[in-house]
């Protein structure tokens, strides 16, 4: 094989290996800035067939109970802007009772087309408010 074919295929090889760690940057970026989720409740035993059918989505899922403190900080990674003066937020903490549950609610629709994330205000197993911070199309 000639000088000119070797320096070809170093070439090739180099240009690939630059695309594939471009590649990789990017991906890995786009993974590191994602919201850190809630630790899903797979046995909260609530009823959420209610929330599922009003957003007309199959089901919905929970996550473990959250501090305030916690929602305000899961809030901030989804780039929620002066979420303690949001009236939603606002009712939602004026609404809190002893023993009441704060979790992440995703209702997502089949195949992960639209849907909804929010924080929901549970108590004795009834949703009793809500604030919305993401609408997936």
């Amino acid at each position: 094989m000639s000088e000119r074919g070797i320096g070809m295929q170093t070439f090739a090889l180099q240009k690939r290996s630059a695309f594939l760690v471009l590649a990789m940057a990017g991906f890995l970026t786009g993974c590191a800035h994602a919201p850190a989720t809630p630790k899903l409740d797979s046995s909260s035993g609530l009823n959420l067939a209610p929330i599922a059918e009003r957003f007309r989505v199959p089901r919905c899922q929970v996550s473990v109970p959250i501090s305030q403190d916690e929602a305000l900080q899961h809030l901030g990674e989804w780039n929620v802007s002066d979420a303690e003066s949001r009236s939603d937020w606002v009712a939602m903490a004026q609404a809190t009772k002893p023993g009441d549950q704060l979790r992440e609610v995703t209702c997502v629709r089949r195949g992960r087309r639209g849907g909804n994330i929010f924080l929901g205000l549970f108590r004795d197993g009834a949703m009793v408010a809500e604030m919305h911070f993401v609408i997936l199309d």
